[in-house]
């Protein structure tokens, strides 16, 4: 089940430096003027984002948000959507957080699989997915299908990484 999205980025996607891509209603910031090797805002030009098992297509009568991020490992360049702040429970004001911080908003329990899940797409360039509780503010625990993939360039190595997230249907 593939998750295709837009060739650009949706227009309430948030930068790493908080300004809103699409305020002039064509899907990309200012950022985004052919300075870099993306023709979308993304690293290596292309419109797709992880796909598989793990996460269901939009569209098939699964109502629920989906959100997602990449971190950009080149430029530290970090973008979310405005679902992935609301599934991760950070603050749109405060910007997206940086892969070392993600972490942070897990319980300690949950965060070896990250980090398994991290290493995957990291290190070993291979997709992974997986469900994590998140930790709000308030103290309760929701849980969050995560699917990510690494983005590659040419020779191999890892120059980003695409997420996608997604509230967990209920138990």
């Amino acid at each position: 089940m593939n998750m295709p999205l837009g060739t650009a980025r949706p227009p309430d996607t948030v930068t790493v430096d908080g300004a809103r891509a699409g305020a002039d209603g064509t899907g990309t910031d200012s950022a985004d003027d052919g300075s870099d090797s993306g023709t979308d805002g993304r690293v290596d030009g292309t419109a797709q984002e992880p796909s598989g098992p793990h996460l269901g297509k939009a569209g098939t009568g699964n109502d629920r948000a989906v959100g997602s991020a990449e971190w950009d490992l080149l430029t530290d360049r970090v973008r979310w959507d405005q679902a992935t702040y609301l599934l991760l429970g950070c603050d749109p004001g405060h910007g997206p957080l940086s892969l070392d911080r993600l972490p942070d908003r897990l319980p300690e329990a949950d965060r070896p699989l990250l980090r398994r899940m991290m290493t995957d797409a990291l290190v070993h360039g291979r997709p992974a997915a997986g469900t994590l509780r998140i930790r709000r503010p308030c103290g309760r625990h929701d849980h969050v299908e995560c699917a990510g993939e690494p983005v590659l360039d040419a020779d191999g190595t890892v120059t980003a990484l695409r997420m996608l997230l997604r509230p967990a249907p209920p138990a």
